[in-house]
């Protein structure tokens, strides 16, 4: 008969209580672990939370700050055009031309367009093709069609039918085109062209400077304008190529429109 020895049990429940302890030690890391993960996560989406809410504000102030410039920029497209077009009713009116009349219903037409129209954000390209084709029926009436000619056209393939684009975005092209390459005393050829093909807007006006600035007479503020409404309104959508040489000025226009 074999009897237990008297340190077995002893042994046996120290063994038993390292092991709860261990248990319990773990447990409690566990735990700790589990807090400080926690803990973490909250920091984090605190610290995403409030980084998502600063830059919700910086892009509220820039898109403020945007549609602010683009209002001032818009705003001063109107006085430039009235100023140009005014112009070109009171040389009718010196001269007592018969075409007076006529320019005067057409003039009302073209400032009907830039109250409705001009404060959009949008138009069709057929409505802004429309008004610039009526602006140089206009300017036509002051200009002697034996010397000076003009010839427009407008292309669409109806790739995109509601294509649109900002108001008044092109007339400043043509404004300049029809002020600096008409004179009383020389032949001109102006061709302004646009297209709207694979959803691409193409403008080119070209003109022979034969009414050139005089040197001590600042630029206008017109196609600085159109650079920046551009820039604000087609950042990485258009390309802008202006050159003057040989004699000849011209202005390469390509918008990549919205789908």
């Amino acid at each position: 008969m074999e009897f237990p020895f008297r340190g077995d049990h002893p042994r046996s429940e120290r063994i038993r209580r390292v092991t709860n302890l261990s248990k319990i030690r773990l447990h409690q890391q566990g735990t700790w672990f589990l807090y400080l993960v926690t803990i973490c996560f909250s920091i984090a989406v605190g610290l995403l939370t409030e980084l998502y809410r600063q830059m919700s504000e910086r892009q509220s102030v820039e898109f403020e700050k945007k549609k602010a410039e683009l209002a001032l920029y818009k705003a001063q497209i109107n006085p430039h055009f009235l100023f140009n077009t005014l112009n070109t009713l009171y040389g009718l009116m010196l001269a007592q031309s018969e075409k007076a009349e006529a320019a005067f219903v057409q003039f009302i037409h073209l400032v009907k367009y830039m109250y409705t129209r001009a404060t959009q954000d949008k138009v069709s390209i057929a409505e802004e093709a429309q008004y610039i084709e009526q602006y140089i029926e206009l300017q036509k009436n002051r200009l002697d069609e034996s010397r000076t000619q003009v010839d427009y056209t407008y292309e669409n393939d109806h790739a995109c039918p509601n294509a649109q684009i900002a108001p008044m975005l092109l007339i400043t092209f043509v404004e300049n085109a029809l002020k600096y390459g008409t004179s009383a005393h020389e032949k001109s050829l102006i061709r302004i062209r646009l297209q709207v093909k694979d959803n691409t807007l193409c403008f080119i006006a070209e003109n022979p400077i034969v009414n050139p600035r005089p040197a001590d007479k600042a630029p206008g503020i017109g196609i600085a304008n159109c650079r920046k409404r551009l820039e604000l309104l087609y950042p990485s959508a258009h390309k802008l190529n202006i050159q003057e040489q040989d004699g000849w000025y011209k202005v390469e226009l390509e918008i990549k429109l919205s789908a």
